[in-house]
């Protein structure tokens, strides 16, 4: 057992694992976005309740583009390594969807080393006007959520040449608008298949500009999160350690890593109020999830058929969207994904010892057995910090007590590193007698 005895919390701990070998990643490209934004929006409405046949209007159309767009990536970036699909589904008559339809959700698989193991970036492709069930009037959706879906294929392509350890899936869901079917059906398929999801992003009005208030922070990025779990580990003695809090953490760091001038600032709630995005399906099956969501929205631009009324323009179209902030949007989730997916996977069965009465903390993990893994890091805060503040690395061996650390006074957590210098999530532990 390796022992640490009492250091200064003033600053990080480095050690044995070496300096990352990734570059940071560039902004993402605000032309190919604005192509992309602009090819969805064209479409005229992406309604979950428009035309399914017609090639050049309705959520048909749109998912088509999507798919051949998807494979187009596949053969410029990643030497046709990305296995595109349709995968298609019924939702029967309910609440805002008047009569049953067929949908389909936009996968895109870039297989890894390990099948079961997930990291998905997701956007949904449909849209909607005043009206949730108006499949008829225009509703562009370029904000809603065009964007994000363009950032999800714009990640793809600075992806291109990955090849990973997890897999990662670029996704586009349909049926948002209706109540998250798509990304339901879709966590429900990957449950059932015995999948893990170890981090889903979803990217959900990431266009920027100007919001209702007048507001406009074009480098600010909202991250939600929540706290105690729907589901899944049971949090002891924080309510602020959840497996979603983790990734909201994890992506801050490795976005600033690439983007140092772009702030990341985490929402400790997991979503806005009234409103509802394609993480919760995952939060829902116990998986760690996030939103990303521009800082300042404009309601005007947002669920509104086009039109103007009282002076005031309303509708969402591309003209209101700003291109190179969903480039950096798509580079933040890129960023994570990327060493997320190259990382060894968290630590298992991590614990801290509670069995006596001590001023020291010993925590205790599973052995990890991946061939290129370099060792552990322990990571601390003070209960009223909302970021990990100190980093003690662990070489060997997989339990440690770090002597003066009270487990009352500190928070703590375990990751595993590889011999890149790429990081897991981290994982809080549970108490242990």
């Amino acid at each position: 057992m390796l022992s640490i005895l009492a250091l200064s919390l003033s600053a990080p701990l480095f050690g044995f694992c070496p300096a990352q070998t990734q570059e940071p990643l560039p902004a993402g490209n605000a032309a190919r976005i604005e192509a992309d934004i602009r090819r969805l929006a064209d479409f005229g409405t992406r309604n979950t309740l428009s035309d399914t046949k017609s090639k050049t209007r309705g959520i048909g159309a749109a998912r088509s583009w999507l798919r051949d767009e998807l494979e187009s990536i596949s053969e410029e970036y990643h030497d046709g390594r990305l296995e595109v699909r349709l995968q298609h589904f019924e939702i029967k008559p309910g609440r805002r969807i008047p009569k049953a339809i067929d949908l389909a959700n936009v996968v895109a698989v870039l297989p890894g080393t390990d099948p079961d193991r997930l990291v998905v970036l997701s956007g949904h492709y449909d849209s909607m006007p005043s009206s949730p069930t108006d499949g008829e009037s225009d509703a562009p959706g370029a904000n809603d959520d065009a964007s994000g879906t363009a950032a999800v294929l714009e990640a793809a392509r600075m992806l291109g040449g990955l090849k990973p350890r997890a897999t990662i899936v670029f996704l586009a869901v349909a049926g948002e608008e209706q109540g998250l079917y798509g990304s339901t059906r879709q966590a429900e398929w990957w449950k059932e298949e015995g999948k893990h999801v170890e981090a889903m992003f979803t990217m959900d009005i990431v266009g920027g500009v100007v919001g209702s208030s007048g507001k406009q922070e074009p480098y600010r990025l909202r991250v939600f999160s929540e706290g105690v779990p729907t589901a899944g580990q049971k949090i002891i003695g924080s309510d602020n350690d959840a497996p979603s809090r983790q990734l909201a953490r994890y992506i801050k760091r490795t976005a600033a890593m690439s983007l140092p001038e772009f702030e990341l600032t985490l929402i400790f709630r997991q979503d806005r109020f009234l409103r509802g995005g394609d993480h919760r399906p995952f939060n829902d099956l116990g998986w760690a999830a996030i939103r990303l969501t521009e800082p300042h929205e404009n309601y005007h631009w947002q669920h509104q058929d086009v039109r103007e009324e009282d002076g005031i323009a309303y509708g969402d179209v591309p003209d209101n969207v700003d291109f190179a902030y969903t480039g950096r949007v798509a580079t933040s989730v890129a960023s994570a994904v990327r060493e997320l997916s190259l990382a060894p996977a968290a630590p298992q069965n991590v614990q801290v010892d509670i069995s006596e009465l001590t001023p020291h903390t010993t925590l205790r993990w599973q052995p990890n057995t991946e061939k290129d893994l370099a060792g552990y890091a322990i990571l601390l805060r003070r209960t009223d910090e909302a970021l990990w503040t100190d980093r003690i690395e662990v070489p060997e061996g997989h339990e440690i007590t770090l002597e003066g650390f009270s487990k009352d006074n500190f928070l703590f957590a375990v990751e595993a590193v590889d011999k890149n210098g790429n990081r897991s999530l981290a994982v809080y532990p549970y108490p242990s007698r």
